[in-house]
């Protein structure tokens, strides 16, 4: 946990340091450019098809069992199955390459060919499946997820001081990405490396048998249209941006939703921390008390995420102008729009966790895929009509009406059982408190006026972190949801089953 906090924190302040030298050195249409193609590999990305996840799901029991033949073929396949992917992703942007540019609304940057420029995303793509990525399952599957985040974290800072030092020292963009090639390769060395050293018995040969197979293949289905649906709602944005609006748009749509990742990374230790102790749950205990669990949990939770919501409309305006200058700001009806996406998406994620951990990856698969599909249409319709407010507003409305919606009936039709109109009803409530602190803290905050934009910042962010905890207890202090919860944490404390 403390490795994993350490490369979120790492991964989440320099990237940012980087953007803010790209900006500054070339321009905003560099980053549109490297969001474009980030969008595009990551769209081919889905030839993966969820295999890392489902083969280290299989990995479990032969290390539970000491199987090291077993071991040995499940990397094997690995192995042999990503230099396949490798393979298919390198045609796919190949076959793509023509096209460039007519996936650029307007002009871009004259001094770049941005076929060499795609060439070496496509490179780092390419290498990072044929260069010892596979490796990576074993430290993931014996636990060792340390080795994967310290590796990551020291690779990451080289990454980022070799990126700065070539961009104030050349001003190239060729050389920024170079760095990025190369530094991959670097990574998988050092994976590769360890994993050797720590299993040196554990070899690429033999052969996975015909059951798991047809195993494998199942639990892929599974995650594959869960996988579709993720790159539907963020890659394909960008995308669309550049091709209807332009790179200019595309590089600041990149900022902004950057920002909304970086918040996501650190509530998301908080539901990966649930996640095996729901799982145990899930097997021991009775759907009622797991009813119960995930009904308190995730009050606690949407209490965390409305303060957050809070701190996002009051301070991205700020921050943004801080971090990228006033000529790339978005006005604010869209900081609005981004600030109502993550509180959306936080209202989903405690059902997430019970959902995954009851195994309802199959079940979601229509679910997922509605989504997909509707998000597309709606990105089409909308940025045509209302520009980036319509990506965002496509999203918003397919996230709530088949992520939220469509998930919620999905787990309470396959496990729970009973009792969606009382989760409906809360979640509902719990809406109506966050819009209202996010207003009561939002007008309090425009209240506040610096010449100083790092000033003002300062006093919004104390503000933020007072005002809107205070009205949640304000307002939920005396009603049953607040015993409610005070009883699950004392339960917690005292050491008791939860």
């Amino acid at each position: 946990m403390l490795f994993g906090l350490l490369f979120r924190i790492t991964g989440t302040l320099l990237p940012f340091l980087v953007q803010m030298v790209v900006i500054r050195k070339l321009g905003i249409e560099y980053i549109g450019i490297r969001g474009l193609f980030s969008s595009i590999l990551t769209v081919f990305s889905l030839a993966e098809l969820g295999f890392g996840s489902a083969i280290v799901f299989f990995m479990y029991k032969p290390i539970a069992d000491d199987n090291e033949e077993e071991l040995c073929a499940l990397l094997n396949f690995y192995k042999r199955t990503y230099r396949i992917i490798g393979l298919v992703i390198l045609m796919l942007g190949l076959i793509i390459l023509p096209w460039l540019p007519h996936l650029v609304k307007g002009s871009y940057p004259t001094d770049i060919n941005i076929y060499y420029v795609f060439a070496l995303f496509l490179a780092q793509s390419v290498l990072s499946y044929w260069m010892f990525a596979y490796k990576t399952s074993l430290l993931n599957a014996y636990q060792r997820t340390d080795i994967i985040n310290m590796i990551g974290t020291v690779v990451l800072v080289l990454t980022s001081l070799a990126q700065i030092a070539l961009l104030y020292l050349t001003g190239s963009f060729y050389a920024y990405l170079i760095a990025s090639v190369v530094f991959t390769f670097v990574n998988n060395i050092l994976i590769s490396a360890t994993v050797n050293k720590l299993y040196p018995r554990i070899k690429t040969k033999g052969k996975v048998n015909s059951n798991t197979l047809r195993d494998i293949r199942v639990k892929v289905s599974g995650l594959l249209v869960g996988k579709l649906c993720g790159i539907s709602r963020n890659a394909f944005d960008i995308i669309f941006v550049s091709m209807f609006i332009g790179l200019s748009y595309a590089g600041i749509y990149s900022n902004y939703y950057y920002v909304i990742v970086a918040v996501t990374s650190f509530t998301s230790i908080i539901t990966s921390s649930l996640l095996a102790g729901v799982g145990n749950s899930i097997v021991l205990e009775s759907k009622e008390k797991n009813y119960r669990d995930m009904m308190v949990l995730n009050k606690i939770y949407l209490v965390i995420g409305g303060c957050m919501t809070a701190c996002m409309l009051c301070l991205y305006q700020p921050f943004m102008t801080l971090w990228m200058g006033k000529d790339y700001l978005f006005p604010n009806e869209i900081i609005v729009l981004f600030s109502l996406y993550f509180y959306i998406q936080k209202m989903g994620d405690v059902r997430a966790v019970y959902s995954d951990a009851a195994g309802l990856f199959w079940e979601n698969r229509w679910r997922n895929i509605g989504e997909a599909v509707a998000n597309l249409i709606l990105n089409y319709i909308f940025v045509i009509k209302f520009g980036v407010v319509g990506i965002i507003l496509a999203t918003i409305l397919t996230l709530f009406v088949f992520g939220f919606l469509g998930s919620t009936q999905v787990i309470f039709r396959h496990y729970f059982n009973s009792g969606k109109m009382e989760y409906l009803l809360s979640e509902m409530k719990y809406l109506a408190i966050a819009l209202l602190v996010c207003s009561i803290t939002y007008l309090i905050c425009s209240y506040i006026t610096f010449d100083s934009m790092l000033l003002l910042f300062v006093f919004r962010l104390i503000i933020c972190f007072t005002i809107a905890p205070a009205l949640y207890w304000i307002i939920l202090n005396r009603g049953k949801d607040y015993r409610d919860v005070q009883t699950f944490l004392m339960r917690m404390i005292q050491g008791n089953q939860v």
